[in-house]
C-alpha cells in the first residue's frame, strides 16, 4: 500500500457509467451469457374502470435467463383482494415462457414477504438494519418444479380486474407509487450523495474506478472495477477505503454491495460479510449481497 502512486479523482456520471459497463464486461467474461438471450424488461399493470393504475409489477430477465421480480405494488385500497397474487402469477408465467427456471426478488419487512412465501418463495438471504430499524430479504423460487398454486381466500378485486402488459411510462408510475409507499414507512429520506471515483495512468487513461454513493436511507453503495493489468497493486483497496471514508463522513452507517460469487473474496478480506443464509444451487450466476458496518458505536453515530 505504501507504493501506491496513483491519484484517486472524482468522476462524472458518464465516466461512472463506463466503469459499470467495464465491470459488467468482466462478469460476462467469467460466465458467458446464453447466446441470443438479451436482457428483457416487462411491465404488467392492473387498471380500474377509469383506466387508473391500481397495481403493477416489473419483471427483469437477464442474459443468463434469470428472472427478477423487481417491483410489485398494489394500491392500498385494493390490497388483500388477490391483485398481488395475480401479478405474481403473470410474472412467473412470462418468465417460464422465456425459459427461466428461477425467480428472484427482494422485499423489506414492511412489504410483502408473507405473500411471496405463500406462493412458494423462500428466504435465502437477510440484511439486518437495512434500512435502519428494518430488514431486507432476498427470496427465490424454482419455476421448473411442479407445485400447487396458492389461491387467496379473498379474490374480490381479482375477479373484477385483469393484469395486462404496460408501457415504459406505466412502469415509471408503478415505481413512483412504490417509492411513495416505502417513504411512508421509512421517513427521513435524504438526497443521494455521489461518490464516483476514477484512477488514471500517466497518460490520462482510466485504469480503475467505481460507481458509488450514499443512498436515500443513509447507506453507502459501490460497484468497483480495476483493469486487468493493474490488479493486485492495491488500487481496488485504496478506492474502497476512500469511498468508505467519504461515505461515513456523509452520514452512512452501512456499506452495501451486490456482487457475484467470484467477487466475494476481495470484499470479505476487507471486512464485508456475505448476507445470504444459504447459496442457491444453480449453474447461472446469482447476485449476492455483502455489507460492512461503518458505525459501530453510538457515540460515533451521534457525531455525524
Amino acid at each position: 500500500m505504501s507504493e501506491f502512486s496513483y491519484d484517486i479523482l472524482p468522476c462524472s456520471d458518464e465516466e461512472a457509467d463506463r466503469i459499470n459497463e467495464k465491470a459488467d464486461a468482466f462478469d460476462s467474461s467469467r460466465m458467458p451469457p446464453i447466446p441470443d438471450a438479451p436482457k428483457k424488461e416487462y411491465v404488467f399493470k392492473i387498471t380500474d374502470e377509469e383506466g387508473t393504475i391500481i397495481g403493477g409489477a416489473l419483471l427483469d430477465i437477464d442474459e443468463w435467463k434469470l428472472a427478477d421480480l423487481d417491483i410489485l405494488w398494489v394500491d392500498e385500497r385494493y390490497r388483500r383482494q388477490g391483485l398481488g397474487s395475480m401479478l405474481i402469477r403473470r410474472a412467473e408465467q412470462t418468465a417460464r415462457e422465456d425459459g427461466c427456471r428461477i425467480m428472484l426478488l427482494g422485499t423489506f419487512d414492511f412489504q410483502a414477504r408473507p405473500l411471496y412465501e405463500k406462493h412458494g418463495y423462500r428466504v435465502y438471504g437477510v440484511i439486518e438494519n437495512y434500512p435502519q430499524g428494518h430488514c431486507n430479504y432476498s427470496l427465490m423460487k424454482r419455476l421448473d418444479e411442479p407445485r400447487s398454486e396458492y389461491v387467496p381466500s379473498n379474490n374480490a378485486a381479482a375477479d373484477r380486474f385483469a393484469a395486462e402488459t404496460g408501457s415504459k411510462e406505466d412502469g415509471e408510475l408503478i415505481v413512483k407509487d412504490l417509492v411513495s409507499y416505502n417513504d411512508s414507512r421509512v421517513p427521513g429520506k435524504r438526497e443521494i450523495v455521489s461518490l464516483n471515483k476514477k484512477v488514471l495512468d500517466e497518460n490520462g487513461n482510466m485504469i480503475a474506478g467505481c460507481w458509488a454513493c450514499v443512498g436515500e436511507w443513509n447507506y453507502g453503495s459501490i460497484n468497483l472495477w480495476v483493469d486487468e493489468p493493474y490488479r493486485r497493486r492495491g488500487i481496488g483497496t485504496r478506492l474502497l477505503s476512500e469511498v468508505e471514508r467519504e461515505a461515513k463522513e456523509n452520514g452512512a452507517y452501512l456499506m452495501f454491495i451486490a456482487l457475484y460469487e467470484w467477487q466475494t473474496d476481495f470484499f470479505r478480506k476487507r471486512g464485508y460479510s456475505l448476507c445470504p443464509e444459504e447459496k442457491i444451487p444453480t449453474e447461472k450466476p446469482i447476485l449476492y449481497n455483502m455489507t460492512k458496518p461503518l458505525i459501530t458505536d453510538r457515540r460515533d453515530h451521534h457525531g455525524h
